[in-house]
C-alpha cells in the first residue's frame, strides 16, 4: 500500500469515528455527589475518618464526585486516602506531583509499584516528598471503564476515548493512597501502601459498576 492509499485510509476510519461518535453519543452517567461515600470505611483492620476539600481545591479538581479519608489501623499507622471521579467526556487527569510542589513538598525519589489484583497486575506510581523534616510517601494511578488500572496517565486517556466510541461509557478516577514516611523507612513505607491499596482495589469494580456493565 502506498503513503498515499494510507493516508486515505486514515482518514476514512476517523470519518467512520467521527460519525459513529456524533450518532451514538456518550451515555450520560449520573453519579450524584456523594456517592463515592459508599466506598467502606473499615478494611480489614483499618478505621476511618472522612475529611474534607477546600472550596479553592473543589473547583480546580472540577471533580463530579470525590472521596478524602484518613485510615488508622491497630499500630496507630496512617493512610490518607483520595478518589477523584469525573464523567462524561471530562478526563480529570492531573499530576499530583504538581500539587505536592505547589504546597511547597520538594520531591525526593519515585518509582513504579507492581500492586496484584484478579483483574490483573499493574503498576503504580510513587512518589517520595519532603517539607519541614516530613517525608511522605504516595501512591497513585487512574482507573477507568472496563477496569483498566495503569501508571500511565497517557493510557488513561486513550481508554477513557475508546470507551466512549466503542460501548458509550465514558468515566475515570484519580485513585492515591498516602503515609508518613517515619524513620526514613521507605520500604516499610510502601509494604504498608501496596497492602492498603491492594485491599481498596478489591472494592473499585463495584464502586464503579453502572447500569450495562459487570461488576
Amino acid at each position: 500500500m502506498t503513503a498515499r492509499a494510507r493516508i486515505v485510509v486514515v482518514v476514512l476510519l476517523l470519518a467512520g469515528a467521527a460519525a459513529y461518535v456524533h450518532l451514538n453519543p456518550p451515555e450520560r452517567i449520573t453519579l450524584e455527589a456523594g456517592t463515592l461515600n459508599a466506598f467502606p470505611s473499615a478494611l480489614d483492620g483499618w478505621r476511618s475518618v472522612d475529611l474534607a476539600f477546600t472550596e479553592v481545591v473543589y473547583e480546580e479538581l472540577e471533580a463530579d464526585d470525590t472521596l478524602a479519608r484518613r485510615y488508622t489501623n491497630e499500630e496507630n499507622e496512617s493512610v490518607w486516602f483520595v478518589i477523584v471521579f469525573h464523567q462524561n467526556d471530562r478526563y480529570g487527569a492531573h499530576d499530583p506531583l504538581v500539587c505536592y510542589q505547589s504546597q511547597g513538598w520538594m520531591l525526593i525519589d519515585s518509582g513504579l509499584l507492581r500492586l496484584e489484583r484478579e483483574a490483573g497486575d499493574f503498576d503504580a506510581n510513587w512518589i517520595l516528598v519532603e517539607s519541614a523534616s516530613v517525608m511522605r510517601l504516595a501512591l497513585y494511578w487512574w482507573y477507568t471503564a472496563g477496569d483498566l488500572a495503569t501508571a500511565d496517565r497517557d493510557q488513561f486517556m486513550s481508554r477513557m476515548a475508546a470507551s466512549g466510541i466503542l460501548s458509550n461509557v465514558t468515566y475515570g478516577a484519580f485513585i492515591r493512597s498516602s503515609t508518613v514516611v517515619e524513620g526514613h523507612d521507605l520500604d516499610g513505607a510502601l509494604e504498608r501502601l501496596r497492602g492498603f491499596s491492594e485491599t481498596a482495589l478489591t472494592r473499585l469494580p463495584a464502586l464503579f459498576a453502572f447500569e450495562g456493565e459487570e461488576e
